[in-house]
């Protein structure tokens, strides 16, 4: 035991001699990181070459570390705009200062731009293309990632109207440039084409690059007509791992609300003008909207990691966001994981790349239905009633009879509405070097969505359809997405001449829609709702599977191209082509061509700029290329039977009757989209200054349209065929500015400008005889407002151009609001005939839209504001409309706005009455943060914590609820009762590197 214990002392006396010399040879490291002007460079990322010790620079550009190992050691310093440093030292015992000067990038010209089948510089870039960095994009809740997007690109609108987590973005670039397909652009996920966006949680983005032009885009033929965005995530890196943690936590309350009388306001009204409401319905104090609504609260956490070795690297990362929407039983819930290998082989000659990506969403849904209930429901009503009478409709106040009415809270609580989502993708990707610039590149990629929804009305639910019974409904969908993509890369320079040559071959198989729809209803109980249809006792002839879903399958198959030149950096030209084929569309057109062709001239590189000092950049560029659109479901094209209404009578039974329900049309084939874009950019002292002009030239022809035809000769009274056309014409205007820097102070600032001019061209059909001089659509659906639209698809002028009423005033004298038709008789509102009495009277597209983003920061505070908007649109407000109804007060709540109009006579036609002026300025976001200096910590390389809010403010003359209505589809701008309201949300969030 002796001995034992002899030893330990010996051993531990050792270890603490071995220490005592350790410390004794390590000693600090102090100084400051600036670039080539002496400015202090912040957040660069510091570390002592061949160790784990790192740290990032402060807002003086200063770092620090301490216990460094004495001897020789290099400092290597990263930064994002500036070329990496290294720089080695003798380190003494004690003190020790070294300064590292570190050089800009020629103000982010050297940059790496994602492109079609590859990369390339900045500077290199003949076509149309916007880049966005995490440091530029939207601050707050984000429910998607494109909505980081929302106002930070010139000509790309990304438009969500209403505040819903569960819905969706219209997103366009460049206006709408189709009648029938989508007009959303084509994303690119770490090289996968078509990956779903949802994939990606706004944490792992590195860049955003958004292809504009048919120069840029054409390599992507037949789906790149409406523009491609580029997502490029964070991979692993060689070195010291990097252990990541972001995450805020929001609430978000309704930001504006429909302008309608309370209780006490409505009571005063209909006493005023001696209306009489039911007993029934009097009496109480209801405030609809607050009934159905609540204090959203949302949380987001994203961990990450990365690391590796020069050989292998890796990447993982898991994101949780909770998005509670401000109307009661509305939510988001997502949790995306993600996977990312890389390893070298063959002395580094293969690449390969592993990834794989998970996204799991849940959500509750809710019945817009609500918020027109909400409007319009009689404030002195109750919610609840212990009347036997309301029993049935599970004791919520109902008034049966009253067409469209209905309770608001009831309907929120009898209706169940719960999806899920879950999408993988897989994809491997290998980069074998056969020759010096010679790359052979293979991508194999597998996309799997499975959507699941049930959808239950209650028995005590007030519609016919549930009302004793209940109705439910179930969903299972699952869409398969397959591709392969083979493509060789040839890089070659030469003294002033650099080549590079790309040629590939696509394989994509899509199966979309494998499942089932199905329904049932009869039930004696509330409690499994849509999980057991088989529980629900079906009456005669009730058939389950009416919305049976067909299987959609479709294969495409390309080959492609580009080749490039480049002499001394300063005359660009570029060139791409790619053939697909298509089993979406007819025998006749099953393949098609597109192409485009490019070029730049860097005049800054000229011998007659090198002596001044105004311009550090200025470019010249030009392109045209042709892009097609396939967005349409596969079988278009093809003879389909189906069920027809009624039945007949066959072999002493009853039977359904089947028949034609789709024409064939093998001559039908894909949008073709040309594209002429001319520019310059140019950036000045230095980087100081800079920005872009762009104007393009965009036409659309052989849009796919279903038109009405004859039957017979066709079978069927429909036909989807191509030969309409369409333009949009526009230019862009993007300004940068460094507008002050010092040591402890910056500002940048940044403006956007976009004005695009949309035109339908023709509307016949490349078949004979078949075709339209216009097309009503935006159907209003108000009560007594039968057939009434407000919008028309017509040639020589915009899509959402409004067609309505020319309404001129209101005659005290009689109560009748005064029209005017078109020959200039002034009529009321019986005389007028829809829509042969209406005139065009606006547009729903603004004239333009534009974004200003503003940087400052002052030692180690940030704060950044960002301000969007659109001038030059039209709403059209059904809501007011369908409030307006002052004679009807008795049955209806009505606006203020309608009681301050004075308008008695009931509203029974679209017109312009109703058309108010759309432009808006708002605030999106605002965001107060605070870096901490970590120098000192051997594990913190970064810690900052920050205050976002959104949607402070908007200046708007619109009287609705929010001017930012949809503008996708063929009858945008109209603000039709199915609103949900817009949020302002106020969070508070932490960044930590370790």
């Amino acid at each position: 035991m002796s001995k034992l214990f002899t030893r330990a002392i010996l051993s531990i006396g050792l270890l603490m001699l071995m220490s005592m010399s350790v410390f004794a040879q390590t000693a600090s490291l102090t100084g400051r990181i600036t670039d080539s002007e002496g400015q202090a460079v912040l957040g660069a990322t510091v570390q002592v070459q061949g160790t784990q010790a790192a740290t990032a620079s402060g807002p003086e550009g200063a770092y620090s570390f301490q216990n460094i190992a004495v001897g020789n050691q290099t400092i290597t310093v990263t930064a994002m705009g500036y070329k990496t440093a290294s720089k080695a030292i003798a380190i003494k015992a004690g003190e020790n200062v070294l300064d590292i000067v570190i050089e800009n990038t020629a103000s982010d010209l050297d940059e790496i731009v994602v492109i079609g089948y590859g990369v390339a510089r900045k500077k290199q870039i003949s076509g149309s293309v916007a880049s966005v960095g995490p440091k530029d994009f939207n601050k707050g809740v984000v429910s998607s990632p494109d909505q980081l997007l929302a106002g930070k690109v010139a000509g790309l609108t990304v438009n969500r109207s209403g505040g819903d987590p569960t819905a969706g973005a219209t997103v366009q670039l460049r206006g709408p440039s189709s009648l029938t397909a989508s007009s959303s652009p084509l994303y690119v996920i770490d090289g996968v084409v078509g990956a779903n966006i949802e994939l990606v949680a706004p944490d792992d983005i590195v860049s955003m690059d958004v292809m504009k032009d048919a120069s840029s885009t054409a390599i992507y033929g037949s789906r790149a007509a409406n523009g491609v965005i580029f997502v490029t995530t964070k991979r692993g890196k060689a070195g010291t791992p990097v252990l990541s943690y972001s995450g805020y936590a929001a609430t978000e309350r309704i930001a504006n609300q429909v302008n309608v009388l309370s209780a006490a306001e409505h009571a005063a009204f209909v006493e005023e003008h001696g209306l009489a409401v039911s007993p029934s319905e009097a009496g109480h104090t209801t405030d609809w909207q607050e009934a159905i609504t609540r204090t959203g609260f949302s949380h987001n956490h994203n961990l990450s990691m990365t690391g590796g070795s020069e050989g292998t690297r890796y990447n993982a990362s898991i994101n949780y966001f909770s998005n509670q929407g401000i109307v009661k039983r509305n939510d988001l819930e997502r949790i995306v994981a993600r996977v990312g290998l890389d390893q070298n082989a063959f002395d580094d000659r293969l690449k390969l790349a592993l990834n794989l990506a998970n996204s799991l969403n849940r959500s509750n849904h809710v019945d817009y239905g609500i918020f027109n209930g909400a409007a319009r429901f009689v404030p002195t009503s109750p919610i609840m009633s212990d009347d036997p009478t309301y029993a049935p409709y599970g004791g919520y106040f109902q008034v049966p009879g009253r067409t469209g009415y209905m309770n608001p809270v009831a309907m929120l609580n009898q209706r169940d509405e719960n999806r899920n989502n879950n999408t993988l993708l897989a994809s491997l990707k290998a980069d074998l070097t056969l020759y010096k610039g010679l790359t052979w590149t293979n991508v194999l990629s597998y996309q799997q969505n499975q959507y699941d929804r049930k959808y239950y009305m209650h028995r005590t639910d007030f519609d016919s359809n549930a009302l004793g019974q209940g109705f439910a409904q179930r969903t299972n969908l699952k869409n398969i997405d397959q591709i392969l993509e083979s493509y060789l890369n040839y890089n070659l320079t030469k003294d002033q001449h650099a080549f590079d040559a790309m040629v590939g071959y696509s394989y994509q198989k899509t199966k979309n829609n494998d499942g089932v729809i199905a329904r049932s209803t009869g039930f004696l109980s509330d409690d499994l709702g849509a999980n057991n249809l088989n529980l629900g006792t079906l009456p005669n002839g009730y058939n389950p599977f009416q919305d049976y879903p067909y299987i959609l399958e479709s294969l495409l198959i390309s080959y492609y191209g580009r080749v490039g030149y480049t002499f001394a950096d300063k005359y660009i030209l570029s060139a791409a082509v790619r053939r697909d084929g298509s089993s979406k569309f007819g025998a006749n057109n099953r393949w098609a061509t597109f192409g485009s062709v490019s070029g730049a001239w860097r005049i800054s590189e000229e011998a007659f700029m090198k002596d001044q000092t105004i311009f550090s950049d200025l470019k010249l560029k030009a392109g045209y290329g042709v892009s097609g659109n396939q967005n349409i479901d596969p079988y278009r094209q093809i003879i389909i039977f189906g069920p027809r209404d009624g039945q007949f009578y066959y072999n002493g039974e009853w039977v359904n009757a089947y028949g034609v329900n789709q024409n064939e049309n093998p001559d039908l084939k894909w949008e073709s989209t040309s594209m002429f874009n001319a520019g310059i950019d140019f950036e000045l002292l230095k980087g100081r200054f800079s920005g872009s002009i762009e104007y393009y030239n965009k036409e659309t022809k052989d849009l796919l349209y279903e038109y009405d035809v004859p039957s017979p000769p066709y079978q069927y009274n429909r036909l989807l065929a191509n030969g309409a056309s369409m333009t949009n014409k526009g230019v862009e205007v993007v300004l940068n500015a460094v507008v002050y820097r010092n040591e402890n102070f910056s500002y940048n600032t940044s403006v956007n400008f976009a004005r695009n001019i949309n035109k339908v061209g023709s509307l016949a059909s490349n078949i004979e005889n078949i075709g339209v001089s216009q097309r009503f659509e935006g159907g209003i659906g108000l009560e007594g407002w039968t057939g009434q639209t407000a919008s028309i698809v017509l040639p020589g002028h915009a899509l959402g151009t409004f067609y309505v009423a020319n309404y001129i005033g209101y005659d005290e004298a009689t109560q009748k609001t005064i029209y005017q038709k078109p020959n200039g008789e002034l009529v009321t509102q019986d005389q007028i005939s829809a829509p042969d009495d209406y005139m065009v009277m606006g547009q729903a597209l603004p004239k333009f839209t534009y974004g200003w983003n503003n940087n400052f920061q002052f030692k180690n505070w940030d704060f950044n504001f960002f301000l969007r908007g659109m001038y030059g649109n039209q709403i059209f407000n059904a809501t007011r409309a369908d409030l307006s109804r002052l004679q009807q007060a008795n049955v209806t709540n009505i606006s203020k706005d309608a009681v301050e109009e004075g308008i008695f006579e009931t509203p029974l036609i679209a017109s312009s009455r109703f058309l108010e002026d759309g432009s808006f300025l708002r605030l999106d976001n605002a965001t107060l943060g605070y870096t901490f200096k970590t120098g000192n910590l051997r594990h913190l390389k970064n810690a900052r914590v920050y205050l976002t809010a959104q949607n402070l403010f908007t200046i708007t003359n619109y009287s609705g609820v929010d001017p930012e209505v949809g503008l996708g589809g063929l009858a945008p701008g109209i603000d039709n009762r199915n609103y949900y309201p817009k949020t302002r949300s106020f969070s508070m969030g932490v960044n930590f590197t370790f």
